[in-house]
Order: C-alpha cells, then structure tokens, then sequence
C-alpha cells in the first residue's frame, strides 16, 4: 500500500474510543430489545414456527443479494473518488469502502466519515476533500430511496410509504438548498463556527462546499442515483427471498416499497442504523402482505442480513487495515 510522503501527527487513531464502543453496544441492546418486541407482539410461537419453515436452500441468496449492493455502493464511492481528483488503488479504496460499515449504527450513518479518517492517515488526503464524499453517498442514497419508495408505491397501488418518501425528498432539498446555495451556506458557515471546535477549522468549509458542488452536479448525479437505485433495488429483493424461503410469495414491488420506506423513515430520523423505525414501517408494510408472524421473520432476517452483516464486514476490513496500514512519519 502507497504511504503519503509526509504527515503530521494528527486525525484519529484507527482503534475505536471507549465512547464507539460504548455507543455500539448501546445500538446491540437497542437492537436486541427492539426484535424482542417484535417477537413477543407477533406471538412468540408463531414466529418460530414461521422460522422454521425457512428453506436452507435459500439461505446463501439472502447474503448475496446485500453484497450485490455493498459492491455497486462501492462503485459509487470509488467514482466520487475520482470526481474530487484522488486516485486511490482499487483493493485500498475497497478496504476503506467496507471499513466504513463498522460505523453504520450511527446517526445518519455520519460514523462512516471514519472512512475519511483512514484515508488522512494512509494517504495524507485532506478530510475536507473525502467528508463531502460521505454526504453525497447519503444524500444520493437518499434521493434512490425516495424513487424506488414511488416506484413501489405505483406498483401495489399503495400510499403508505408517500410520507417517508416526502419525508425524505424534503430532508435532500434542505441539505443540497444548504450545500449548493452561497446565501444559505453563509448561514450556516456562521451559525456552524460559534462551535469553538468548528471554528478552527475556518479554512476547511470552501474546500468542502466545492468538493461538494462537484459531487452533487448534474454529471454526478447521472451515474450516481442509478447506481444506487441498482444497489438498494437489488437489497429490497432479500425480502421477496426470504418470504419465498417460508412458502409465501411477496412481489417485489412491496419489497422496494418497505424496504425503500424503511430505510428513508430511518435515515431521516437520523437515529443509529434506523433502528426501531426502519424496523416498524418495514413490518408494518409487510404485514398487509404476510402474515403477522411471517412478516416479522422477514423483518428480522432482512436487518440481519444487511445491516448487521455489513457491521460484521466493516469490523473485518478495519482489522484488515490495520494490520497493513502503518501511519506516515
């Protein structure tokens, strides 16, 4: 791996704060309180009946589908890479990618800007330059959501995930109004810098605001919201599987509905990972379509499978990087 020339002393250490892990397991118990509910109010029973009428066969499909969509993701983060002119090797940039799930239950998945860090202290890289990238995956994540939410909705003939879809079609007008807008960014360059932590790092909003402008253009925008229509698509479709695996049959235009719907109410939310309203609105769909029982299997299997599964993975990357990653002196 390419060292940067020189550096200085400086960013976060690679090994996770007292405060991550502290806030990582209040996310599990979290987690593990939340499914519990679901449990219990599906009828404890049913549930594990509904459990084991799951096909193993099926099992590897519900892995496979979530790594389609870390993959593309990742084509979308490597070609952001590129748009703010930085050229970092193929399996690094991958690493670094996957890395950054360890910090998916966080509020708005922010944690993720740990991303950013890796690459200041292996590349000397400016995290003015690579912070923008983080926000640009969430806001396009967002805006493909959002469409796929609509395309669900036109499919069923469904209204229930029009809030969440607004909910989040207004959250992106905001923040890219903010970015985008000299007026509004002035505003909140102002309001920002009365942090006095912010303050002192008065040089690095230009070089963000433009590293964004450039991530948020029409060019970007062309390559990147398909993409991430392509890769949540592909994700939703765990859920047609799983329902499959039980004997049901869920078509998957209620699968991009909730899982779309979900996901949207959680970011928006901003609570770490979604959790609990991405969770209810998923079950709450699926629950028009499956039995109670069934549709909480689906729900639990389908958190499963992707965002814990991709937390597993980013642990794993990060271990990986730091064994290969040696600070620049």
């Amino acid at each position: 791996m390419v060292r940067c020339p020189e550096r200085k002393s400086s960013g976060r250490s690679l090994r996770n704060s007292p405060s991550d892990m502290k806030k990582a397991a209040w996310a599990v118990a979290l987690a593990i309180a939340l499914y519990t509910v679901l449990v219990l109010t599906s009828d404890m029973g049913r549930v594990a009946d509904a459990a084991e009428a799951i096909n193993p066969a099926w099992i590897p499909l519900f892995l496979l589908l979530p790594l389609a969509n870390y993959f593309i993701r990742f084509l979308k983060w490597h070609y952001f890479l590129h748009r703010v002119g930085e050229k970092v090797p193929l399996k690094e940039s991958f690493l670094v990618f996957i890395a950054g799930f360890s910090m998916t239950v966080s509020p708005g998945k922010m944690g993720e800007l740990l991303k950013c860090a890796l690459l200041k202290k292996s590349r000397n890289i400016p995290v003015e330059k690579t912070s923008p990238i983080v926000v640009a995956e969430r806001l396009t994540d967002l805006i493909s959501m959002v469409l796929l939410a609509l395309i669900g909705a036109i499919l069923t003939g469904s209204k229930v995930g029009i809030p969440a879809s607004l909910a989040g079609a207004v959250f992106v007008a905001m923040a890219m109004f903010v970015l985008l807008n000299r007026w509004a960014w002035t505003l909140f360059e102002r309001v920002v810098k009365k942090i006095p932590f912010m303050a002192k790092r008065n040089d690095s909003f230009e070089g963000f605001r433009e590293a964004a402008k450039t991530l948020l253009d029409g060019r970007s925008m062309a390559v990147s919201v398909p993409l991430g229509m392509l890769s949540w698509g592909a994700e939703a479709l765990v859920l047609s599987i799983v329902a499959a695996s039980m004997g049901y049959g869920l078509p998957p235009g209620v699968a991009l509905l909730s899982h779309a719907a979900g996901s949207v109410a959680g970011a928006v939310s901003m609570i770490p990972g979604g959790l609990g309203l991405t969770e209810l609105t998923i079950d709450g769909i699926l629950g028009d379509y499956l039995p109670g029982a069934a549709a909480t299997v689906t729900t639990l299997i389908m958190r499963f499978a992707t965002l814990w599964f991709s937390v597993l993975l980013g642990v794993l990357a990060l271990a990986a990087l730091r064994r290969k990653t040696k600070p620049c002196p």
